[in-house]
């Protein structure tokens, strides 16, 4: 059962990012906002597959709640655990945001990504 949930955090995660990278594609939603602006991101592809990743995203989080409500280990801190997923997968945003749009990383933040990452294993355990 820890292995399923581990699994739904990793896709969970992967999801959350690219339903990021799609709605958060700077040539989508940076200069001047219009009306018009707006209209053509309700028919944008891009956006549009973003908002189902992201709606996807939000059925994945009830999906982890309910597989660590299910572990003993976990079963008084499920609702802990679904904020780590959130918490964890915004760190698979910040790489996807580095790597793909070209977002810089500063020391504090990979230090920050680290001690996350740490802290998650360690609530898991």
């Amino acid at each position: 059962m820890m292995q399923q949930l581990v699994a739904l955090l990793a896709l969970y995660s992967v999801v959350v990012a690219a339903s990021i990278y799609f709605l958060g594609k700077p040539s989508l939603i940076l200069g001047d906002l219009s009306w018009k602006t707006f209209l053509f991101l309700l028919i944008d592809w891009r956006f549009l597959l973003g908002g189902f990743l992201a709606l996807g995203a939000r059925f994945m989080f009830v999906v982890i709640n309910n597989v660590a409500a299910k572990i003993p280990s976990l079963a008084a801190s499920h609702l802990t655990v679904s904020t780590l997923a959130t918490t964890g997968s915004l760190l698979v945003v910040v790489l996807v945001n580095h790597f793909f749009l070209g977002e810089r990383l500063s020391l504090p933040q990979m230090i920050g990504g680290v001690i996350t990452v740490v802290g998650i294993s360690l609530v898991l355990r």
